[in-house]
């Protein structure tokens, strides 16, 4: 039996994370990074601000996972931003390069675009990048900054531009309006993306958008399906009577003069 590829999943403690090492566990030999201690032998406590640490967290392994990370969308103070989103991103993809690490997995999102779903456009990986907020320009930060580590030093980069994902959470649950229908991703199809993306051979450099088999979504998985060999299987819309239902607006953002202001 081949040996299995060695795995690290930053930020292994967060909703994404949390899942990967539940699922994905018997594909891989996993190990994940937690601020504290925990009482799982997979992981290791580590400081992400000390990038000698991270380094050696990193030695030995395969591929990185890097899901550390501020996630709200809605910031707007760099502050909360900049040492998360931006300095520990460089130390992703430098502890990885001096590791000798094959693969970084980056945990992008869609809010990378978010402004052209602002202004009722369809986006996929050829759409110039048009953050909606703080939070989505330091996704595009992290997208370039894996481009360059690809081609200066041939690290493999494999951007995933994420929907709207919640740990356990079917599209009721998220009781977030309509929009869910089209930017669901499902426990399932999460675990099946980033297995791809730590598998799929032949790939420098990708963006890819991550979102279930949804027959109202909006942003274009054709080169995930082509290069990652990524197959969704859940759809949003078994769950439509059941979100329609509980009412709310269809739009990304609840404020209405973010759209006045994308169509401006």
């Amino acid at each position: 039996m081949p040996e299995k590829l060695k795995v690290l999943v930053t930020g292994a403690t967060g909703r994404i994370g949390r899942a990967l090492m539940e699922e994905l566990d018997a594909e891989f030999a996993m190990t994940g990074t937690s601020r504290s201690p925990r009482d799982d032998p997979r992981f290791i406590q580590l400081d992400y601000t000390d990038a000698a640490a991270v380094r050696a967290a990193f030695a030995g392994q395969d591929a990185v996972v890097h899901m550390h990370a501020k996630a709200s969308h809605t910031g707007e103070s760099l502050d909360e931003y900049l040492q998360p989103n931006i300095v520990d991103v460089h130390t992703t993809y430098e502890a990885a390069r001096l590791a000798g690490v094959r693969r970084v997995v980056f945990a992008s999102s869609n809010h990378a675009t978010g402004w052209t779903e602002v202004a009722g456009e369809r986006a996929d990986t050829e759409t110039v990048v048009r953050p909606d907020g703080l939070y989505g320009t330091t996704k595009v930060w992290g997208e370039a900054l894996g481009s360059y580590y690809a081609d200066r030093y041939g690290l493999e980069v494999i951007c995933l531009r994420i929907g709207s994902y919640n740990y356990r959470h079917r599209p009721p649950d998220f009781n977030a309006g309509p929009r869910i229908l089209s930017t669901w991703l499902s426990d399932d199809d999460l675990v099946q993306l980033v297995q791809k993306a730590v598998t799929a051979p032949g790939v420098g450099y990708g963006i890819y958008y991550g979102i279930s088999n949804n027959s109202r979504g909006y942003w274009d998985l054709t080169n995930a399906a082509i290069e990652l060999g990524y197959r969704p299987r859940d759809n949003a819309e078994d769950y439509a009577e059941e979100v329609l239902a509980q009412g709310g607006v269809y739009r990304l953002w609840g404020d209405e003069t973010w759209h006045t202001a994308g169509k401006s």
